[in-house]
Formats: structure tokens, C-alpha cells, sequence
């Protein structure tokens, strides 16, 4: 399982204070309902003491997080410190990780009531969590072997399927822009967890169907409920570029891909121009 201190440097934060809040949010799982029962503090003892993403975490550390983060609920309510649990994550990936923790406490009984699912859903709006990784976190906190850390908090097949496309606008993939395509996965922190063999055999199926005209539109309309963040489609748009100027020219069929890709993920030229890239129109 990958480890929260690694995690947490990909995404600017301290690991202590990740953990920290990680706690918080599964107390904030665990009180979704009024009450602290049980097995839910028996889930959360079996998570800290088990994964990867506390080790090194002392009881006695481990002991003062409970005990303040219990004590900041019951004097605050449910709604502010989930406020504040937002105020202190600010990035999305920490938000994902601490509502798969909540969420994987809420259902440590193996359901969710009403009230439980309602305050889930009040988290999930709090903190910005889009629908697929809410499904995710539910689907995994029904699982005991699943890992409260995400594989993924990017959308990987919309960053590939974007890069296919662009490299497909020729009518076929060149060796530099397939080039491109492995050094970006094998740099970029989005695609750490990408397994190669996965990446070849997704490669494989996929770039000969996107040569197709129809196929390209079709995926053009689906992308926007796959990339539901500002950040994720400036992070598509920037790709996307790149590997059509990796060949150092730009064709006029590229140029109108670019063109199609920029109106289909709503950026102004503007916007696309602080994604990184030029928006390489006339």
C-alpha cells in the first residue's frame, strides 16, 4: 500500500498533519450518526494500527489525535468541523483521502443509515468530492482488504485517452509522440501508480480506435463527466498539446483537434494559456 508520508510529499503537505486530519475525518465517520459505537471505534483502531499511512505514529500520538479531534465535535457540531477539515486540506487529493476515511468508518457496521448517508453526502459537498470518488470510497469501504489511501485521485483514462487522441490527429502514432506519452507516465506524479503493462495493453487497444473521426467525437462529448475539475481538464489540455507538438510541427487536423478539445473542456484561451500551453490557435 503506498505510504501516506510518500503520498502526502506528492501533494505538498505535511505528513503529520495529514494524518492528523485523517483522524479527524474518521471521527467525523464515526459521530456522522449522533452517537460512537463500538465497532466503529474498533474500525478505526484496526485502521491506524494496520495500514502503512500511520506507521510511525506513536500511541501516545495516536492517543492526543483521538482524544482532540472527539472533544473539538462535541463542542463544535458536526457541520464546523467539517468546515474546518476542508479549510485544512486544501488540496483535492487530501480531501479525497480523508472522505474515503470517513466514509470506510461510517460503514464499519456494513451500512449506512439515513442520518449517516446524509452527512456523507453534506462531507462530499463540503469538501468538493465529485461523484466518482464518492462511488469509489463507498465501494471500498465495503471491502476489508481495500486500501483507505486512493490508487488514484486523477482521472488516468481521460489523461490517456486525451493523449491517444492527440497523437492519433496524423493518422498514426509516431515514435516521438509515443515517446512523449511514456515520459509524461513515467514523470508526471498523476500516473505514479499506473501499473506498465497496463499502460501497454490500454496503448495497444486504443490508439488504432481513436483514428477514427467518430469514435474522437464520441469521446470528446463523454469527457467533461470525466474530468469534473478545472484542474483535471487544464491537466488534459496541457497534455494534449504536448504530444502534438512532440513531432515539432502541427498539422491542420491537429490544430482543430486542439481547437475541439479546448471548447469541449470550456477553456477560454485564457485559461488555457495558465494551464501551461498556448492555445496554439490562429
Amino acid at each position: 500500500m503506498p505510504n501516506i508520508t510518500r503520498f502526502a510529499q506528492r501533494f505538498d503537505a505535511s505528513p503529520d498533519e495529514l494524518r492528523r486530519w485523517l483522524i479527524e475525518a474518521m471521527i467525523l465517520g464515526a459521530g456522522a450518526d449522533g452517537h460512537f459505537h463500538r465497532r466503529e471505534s474498533e474500525e478505526i483502531i484496526s485502521v491506524v494500527s494496520s495500514h502503512a499511512a500511520f506507521a510511525g505514529m506513536d500511541s501516545e500520538s495516536l492517543q492526543n489525535a483521538l482524544t482532540r479531534s472527539v472533544e473539538a465535535l462535541r463542542a463544535d457540531g458536526f457541520v464546523p468541523r467539517v468546515h474546518a477539515l476542508a479549510g485544512a486540506l486544501p488540496r483535492y487529493a487530501h480531501r479525497v483521502l480523508a472522505f474515503r476515511a470517513a466514509t470506510r468508518v461510517a460503514f464499519a457496521d456494513g451500512k449506512l443509515s439515513e442520518g449517516e448517508l446524509g452527512l456523507l453526502r453534506e462531507l462530499q459537498e463540503v469538501l468538493g468530492i465529485v461523484e466518482t470518488d464518492v462511488a469509489r470510497a463507498i465501494e471500498d469501504a465495503q471491502s476489508p482488504n481495500a486500501s483507505p489511501l486512493p490508487s488514484s485521485v486523477e482521472p488516468i483514462e481521460a489523461y490517456l485517452d486525451v493523449m491517444l487522441m492527440a497523437s492519433a490527429m496524423d493518422g498514426v502514432m509516431q515514435d516521438e509522440e509515443l515517446a512523449t506519452i511514456i515520459a509524461f507516465i513515467m514523470q508526471r506524479p498523476e500516473f505514479d501508480n499506473l501499473d506498465g503493462d497496463i499502460l501497454r495493453d490500454y496503448i495497444d487497444r486504443n490508439a488504432h480506435h481513436y483514428r477514427s473521426d467518430q469514435a474522437v467525437g464520441q469521446r470528446l462529448r463523454s469527457l467533461p463527466d470525466d474530468l469534473p475539475l478545472a484542474e483535471h481538464r487544464e491537466n488534459a489540455w496541457s497534455l494534449a498539446v504536448q504530444v502534438v507538438v512532440a513531432d515539432g510541427s502541427i498539422t491542420e487536423d491537429e490544430r482543430q483537434f486542439l481547437h475541439a478539445l479546448r471548447l469541449t473542456l470550456d477553456l477560454d484561451e485564457a485559461r488555457a494559456e495558465l494551464a501551461g500551453i498556448p492555445s496554439l490557435e490562429d
